[in-house]
């Protein structure tokens, strides 16, 4: 029997659901695409504080408790950190967390 790869099997499966499956999916879709973004931003965001507070992985685990990896992961977008994870890092960088509208207004309001 020869062998189908993934995306033949996945295609003619979706072929068969119904529209409401393929709307579930697609928003499912955009939901995942938004946690991957956030995460990606969180982490260039964490890399972008601890060098400025001119700190190594290695220094900042040191001083959060937090293992080296676990930065290493966060910052490469890779991790799903705790609260208690982002606020150990946070005072370590002496910083805080905070919460910025994703997408900025390019209009005045007058």
């Amino acid at each position: 029997m020869p062998s189908r790869n993934y995306s033949d099997i996945a295609k003619k499966a979706r072929a068969k659901w119904s529209p409401r499956a393929h709307e579930i999916a697609a928003r499912l879709g955009e939901q995942l695409d938004a946690e991957v973004t956030d995460q990606i931003t969180l982490g260039r965001d964490l890399a972008a504080a601890r060098l400025a507070a001119h700190l190594t992985q290695p220094q900042l685990a040191a001083t959060s408790g937090i293992q080296q990896a676990d930065i290493s992961r966060i910052e490469r977008g890779l991790g799903n950190p705790t609260r208690d994870t982002l606020l150990k890092l946070a005072g370590a960088l002496d910083t805080r967390l905070t919460f910025a509208p994703r997408h900025h207004s390019t209009t005045s309001q007058g």
